[in-house]
């Protein structure tokens, strides 16, 4: 009774839990440093809701995030890309590999 309770507890659990899912990562590097920068979705497929996510040391911290526009943390998240760069860190997307 009890190993029945435990795995209806679980399965309960892993329901609720959100698989936020990364779409767009960049990692931008200078020397030994690292910072990535993603697009964190709560759904994939509406791709709202959505965060921009920054994480530098360590630390990961949100900068942006919709509730319903769709594309506006891809812009940002860009945007942010295109500052890193210009600051002299060479950022790459790291989908694609490159």
């Amino acid at each position: 009774m009890k190993r029945l309770t435990i795995l209806c507890l679980i399965a309960s659990l892993s329901l609720l839990t959100t698989n936020a899912i990364a779409d767009e990562t960049y990692t931008c590097t200078d020397g030994p440093q690292e910072r990535i920068i993603s697009v964190v979705y709560q759904d994939q497929e509406a791709k709202v809701p959505c965060e921009v996510q920054y994480q530098k040391e360590g630390v990961t911290q949100t900068l942006w995030s919709a509730q319903g526009e769709v594309g506006y943390c891809e812009e940002k998240a860009k945007a942010f890309v295109e500052k890193q760069s210009r600051w002299g860190w060479n950022c790459v997307d790291s989908e694609a590999g490159s």
